[in-house]
Order: structure tokens, then sequence, then C-alpha cells
């Protein structure tokens, strides 16, 4: 499959427009509670909600709409979890918080094709050659990432919104299977409009996971408080993140297996 370079930028504007949902048609996912299903060309993949969270991408507009201003243009939005109590929150009329939520997206040109062994195992060694380039704040990729998410949320918040990406930091990968790649990121980035700015500081998980011969990206995120919480939220944040992630790859790997 010639697409080796391609799923490595879709996979990195895919965590940034991911993380960027936190800064204020495609179809969608069928379900909303413990499960939910979505057609991949001739293959229904099943995925289960994590423990504590709902699918909230097609029980609230704004939480879609969210995702998909902020999605990257060559992939299609799936799915999005909160927590379940913040969906009870937004039934009784809260204002949407993203402080720990979920994504998955696929890249649209291969999303209804086979994705063989070969083609994950390249895509992984595209990813450990070429990451660190592909987030570079000054590359072409982030410089775009960040332009088309401020035409976004711009648009869905009707007022100018700012963004710049300050780094990121690769944190190292946690879960590498034949099926699964998953790697930890670090990523903090400057919010402005109308005169405030503020810094925004995401951990990230980032799992290339392939299931039913199809490439699914998936994402979690967790807000670190402030930047200065970083000493003491990191390290914690990082063992939780990773126990949710491996948890929750394993359900999805579970409710698909075949055979």
């Amino acid at each position: 499959m010639k697409v080796r370079s391609s799923l490595l930028q879709i996979a990195a504007t895919i965590i940034f427009f991911g993380a960027l949902a936190q800064a204020q048609p495609h179809e969608a996912a069928r379900g909303s509670g413990r499960g939910s299903s979505v057609q991949l060309g001739d293959k229904v993949v099943v995925i289960p909600a994590p423990e504590g969270y709902e699918e909230a991408g097609s029980q609230f507009k704004e939480v879609n709409d969210r995702f998909v201003s902020t999605e990257a243009p060559g992939a299609d939005f799936l799915l999005a979890h909160l927590p379940a109590a913040q969906c009870q929150l937004l039934r009784n009329g809260a204002p949407l918080e993203l402080n720990r939520y979920t994504k998955i997206a696929v890249m649209k040109a291969i999303r209804n094709l086979a994705f063989a062994e070969s083609d994950m195992a390249g895509a992984i060694a595209e990813f450990r050659k070429n990451s660190g380039a592909m987030f570079d704040p000054d590359g072409p990729t982030m410089k775009a990432v960040m332009e088309n998410a401020e035409r976004g949320l711009t648009n869905l918040a009707s007022r100018p919104i700012e963004l710049g990406l300050n780094g990121t930091q690769n944190l190292g990968e946690f879960d590498v299977r034949p099926d699964v790649y998953s790697v930890m990121l670090l990523i903090t980035y400057k919010v402005g409009s109308e005169g405030t700015q503020s810094t925004m500081v995401m951990l990230a998980s980032l799992t290339f996971l392939k299931v039913k011969q199809r490439l699914l990206y998936v994402t979690a995120y967790r807000k670190i408080s402030s930047p200065a919480a970083l000493k003491t939220e990191l390290k914690p944040g990082i063992s939780e993140m990773k126990q949710f992630t491996t948890k929750w790859v394993n359900e999805i790997l579970a409710a698909n297996k075949e055979g």
C-alpha cells in the first residue's frame, strides 16, 4: 500500500485536531450507550464505550459540531466519548467541557479498503522514523494543522480564535503488538480570543489499531489542569492514560473477534 506517508500525516493531524477540540456531513455512528458500530466498506466494526464513558457525538450536537469542525481534512470523524457524568451534565443544560475524552477516526482514502499486516508494520516504521519532523511546530504539517483548526474554531465560535503550538513531547511507546501501536504524547498550545490568551497542556494517547482489516486511529485525551501542575499531574496522568487506553483497546479487539 503506497499511503504510508499519508497515514503518518493523517495520524499527526488527527491527534492535534483532537487536542484542539478542547479550545473552542460525516456519517453518524449508530449507538450511544455501551457500544456503537461503524460501517467501513463491507465491514461493521463494533466500538464499546470505555468503562464509565458514553458515546457523545451522536447524542449532543455541540459535541459533534466541535469534533467535526476540528477534524483533519483527510480523515473522517467517527466517534467521541465523554465521561457518563459529563454527559448527564450536558443533558441538564451545562456547558460543554472537554477535560477527559476520546475520539476515533479513519483515513478517508482507505476507510473501505483492506489493511494488511504488512501495511500496519510499514505505518509503524514510518511513524518511528518521521514523527519527530511531522510534529515540528515550525514544520509545514503542524502549521497547516493550526491554520485549519483556527478556521474551523472561528467559524464554530463566530469570533476570531487564534492558536499557537508550543511543542510536542513524545513520551514513548507503551503497547506494541501486531495489530496495536500506542504512543503517549504531551501537547502544549496557546489559545487566544478577543484579547485573552491561555496555555493548554494535554496528555494524549494515539493508537494505530487494525480491526477487521481496517485501520482506526484511536485517541484519548486528558487535560493537565495548568502548566504549573505538570510536576504533580504528569506522572500519575501517564500511568492512568496507559491503563485506560490499553484496557479500552483490548475491549475493542474482543468485541470484533472473528471466528
